[in-house]
């Protein structure tokens, strides 16, 4: 049995920042919650948590929902983090999705210490 890759994109969006030229990555929202949970609104607690806001958007033709966050540093990292639970396909451009909600809560979460050896 072949699994499908688990689609994530990566885009500039104008609406995260003034400068209107923030980096975004996003992936279904069932892939999102199997890497880092679920919980509250929109299933978004545990990615919320992981990096401090969470985004939510929804497909304009199929109300497919797409959980992400933005800012390069977190979208690197989300993608490195999904590629290790699960196949992932790269895609450098937005899907036919709108921004319905987004949250952040102010401040970074501490980041686990590193491994030394």
């Amino acid at each position: 049995m072949s699994v499908a890759p688990c689609p994530v994109y990566l885009f500039r969006s104008a609406g995260f920042a003034p400068s209107g030229d923030t980096v975004v990555s996003i992936a279904p929202l069932e892939k999102v919650v199997a890497v880092y949970g679920g919980g509250g609104a929109f299933d978004a607690d545990g990615l919320s948590a992981a990096f401090g806001g969470a985004a939510i958007f929804r497909g304009e033709a199929t109300d497919a929902l797409f959980a992400g966050v933005w800012g390069t540093r977190n979208a690197s990292r989300f993608r490195r983090e999904m590629r290790e639970h699960m196949l992932v396909i790269i895609h450098h451009e937005m899907p036919d999705v709108r921004l319905v909600v987004r949250s952040a809560e102010g401040i970074r979460p501490a980041r686990p210490p590193l491994a030394t050896g």
